[in-house]
Formats: C-alpha cells, sequence, structure tokens
C-alpha cells in the first residue's frame, strides 16, 4: 500500500536527514575538541613566556618596550588570546584576529600610546604580532598642545 502524505514520506526517508544532522553535530564537536587541545597545547608550550620576557626578547632588537608591553597586554586582556603570545605569531591564523579586530588593536593602541593613527599610511597588511608592534613604533607621537599662557594668567 503506497501513501501520498508528507508525513508518511518523511517517516521513511527521515533517516538520512537525521543522518546528516548527526554528521554536521560531530563535524562541529571535532573541531571543537582541535581548537581546544591547540589552545591546550599552546598554553602548556608557552608557560615560561610572560610580558617581561616577551618585552625583554624585542628589547634586543631595539623595539621600545613601553609599545611590546603595552600590546602583549593589549592582545591578551582585551583581544582575550588565552595563551601568551609571541612575536611571529600571525594575527588571524594563530590568534584568530579578524581584519576589523586587528584595525581596532592599532586605533586602541596608538590612543594609548599616544601616537598617531594613520590607517592609510600602513605600506603592508598586518600579519604578526611584531608587524603590529612596528607599526606602533613607527607612528609619530602624539604631541600635547602647548598650554597658552595668556589663558591660564600665569606669565
Amino acid at each position: 500500500m503506497r501513501t501520498n502524505s508528507i508525513t508518511a514520506w518523511l517517516g521513511h526517508h527521515a533517516w538520512p536527514l537525521w543522518l546528516l544532522l548527526a554528521l554536521a553535530v560531530l563535524c562541529i564537536l571535532l573541531l571543537q575538541l582541535s581548537a581546544w587541545s591547540r589552545e591546550r597545547g599552546l598554553r602548556r608550550k608557552r608557560a615560561g613566556i610572560t610580558q617581561e620576557t616577551f618585552t625583554a626578547q624585542l628589547q634586543q632588537y631595539g623595539f621600545d618596550p613601553v609599545i611590546t608591553a603595552s600590546t602583549f597586554r593589549y592582545l591578551r586582556e582585551v583581544q582575550l588570546i588565552p595563551f601568551p603570545v609571541l612575536p611571529g605569531d600571525d594575527l588571524e591564523k594563530d590568534l584568530g584576529l579578524s581584519p576589523e579586530d586587528v584595525d581596532e588593536s592599532v586605533r586602541n593602541l596608538s590612543a594609548a600610546l599616544r601616537r598617531e593613527y594613520m590607517p592609510g599610511m600602513q605600506p603592508t597588511p598586518l600579519v604578526t604580532v611584531e608587524d603590529l608592534i612596528r607599526l606602533l613604533q613607527a607612528s609619530p607621537r602624539v604631541l600635547r598642545p602647548a598650554v597658552d599662557d595668556r589663558k591660564t594668567g600665569a606669565a
């Protein structure tokens, strides 16, 4: 006997749909497990890396310790990178930052470090943490406007 109802058809052909749904859920769980495992491994491998060691490593090559320390702290505390960063870490692939996150980081760090934010002057895309620090260090300092003595009444 053959029925033409939708519920009968779904009852007969539902197992492939359930199988596809189960495979999709399994893939998502495997990706989550992989990300968790990678993060855990990076935390363990980079356990001795601190803000001080990161700054000291780059200071050997002439990097400003204030900029390197601020960048390290910003990536850990604001961008919530769960493991210590290294200068060669890829901002997108290793740290998971989107281009918008990178741009936000440049803007926020420039303001915090009193550096000019000049998005059009960036010669190449920022790929690594070191590129980000180089850009910040190359950006001119924001000069404080001189206080007008006539307005303050000072002689």
